[in-house]
C-alpha cells in the first residue's frame, strides 16, 4: 500500500491537510475525522487525474524526510485502492 506524508493544522472547527509531495493537493474538514477522509479523496483525486493526463505519480517522500511545522502534525494518509 503506498501511504503519502500529510501536514494537518487547523483549531476547533477547522483542519487542513496539505501533502508536502504534491504542491495544490490539500482538503479541509470541520473535524479531524472529516478533514482526514476528505484528504484521501483529495489524494485519489489526484492519481485518477495524473493518470488520465499519462503523467508518473509522484513518489511518496518517508516520513523522516518531511519537516513538520511547530504547530503542525505529520502523519500518513493511505491510497487504498489504485485506479
Amino acid at each position: 500500500m503506498i501511504r503519502y506524508p500529510a501536514l494537518i493544522d487547523g483549531e476547533k472547527g477547522t483542519c487542513g491537510v496539505s501533502f508536502p509531495d504534491i504542491p495544490g493537493v490539500v482538503s479541509m474538514g470541520a473535524t479531524m475525522s472529516e478533514a482526514l477522509l476528505n484528504a484521501q479523496g483529495a489524494l485519489l483525486d489526484y492519481v485518477i487525474e495524473t493518470e488520465k493526463a499519462g503523467d508518473e505519480l509522484v513518489p511518496p517522500s518517508s516520513i523522516e524526510e518531511v519537516e513538520t511545522p511547530a504547530s503542525g502534525a505529520l502523519l500518513l494518509i493511505p491510497l487504498d485502492c489504485l485506479p
